[in-house]
């Protein structure tokens, strides 16, 4: 074998070898998939509640009992499934987390909504001061 088919055989062999490794290698961390939208909900101002529909769709590696979480309190459940859709309407004071749990309540996967205001005081610029002469 002459050195100019060496070199390319053994690149190759090294990065196959490389390559199906990572695969065999790298275990499994998500044991679902959670997809909300809506993910930004917009207020008026600060302090506001928002009322919205969600658009839910979750996949699970495997078929199980699970149940869709807005923090502590249930929103809906689904039995021996691997995937499902479902509208909701849920209603945000602040920033939430929704999670996907199973009957042991082992939080599969999780996606978190924002609340955003239109109009923020916290970034709000006075256009002038508090004292004058005039």
């Amino acid at each position: 074998m002459s050195f100019k088919w060496t070199y390319p055989l053994i690149a190759s062999a090294c990065l196959v070898a490389t390559k199906t490794s990572s695969v065999y290698a790298e275990p499994q961390k998500n044991k679902a998939e959670l997809k909300i939208k809506p993910m930004i909900c917009m207020v008026k101002s600060i302090g506001q509640v928002c009322e919205m529909t969600i658009a839910v769709q979750w996949q699970a590696v495997a078929v199980e009992d699970v149940c869709l979480y807005q923090d502590k309190h249930k929103l809906q459940c689904w039995q021996d499934t691997r995937q499902a859709k479902a509208k909701l309407s849920v209603s945000l004071g602040q920033d939430m987390v929704f999670s996907l749990k199973n009957a042991q309540m082992e939080t599969l996967a999780s996606q978190k909504v924002k609340v955003n205001a239109a109009i923020s005081r916290k970034y709000r610029r006075k256009l002038k001061s508090d004292w004058s002469f005039f």
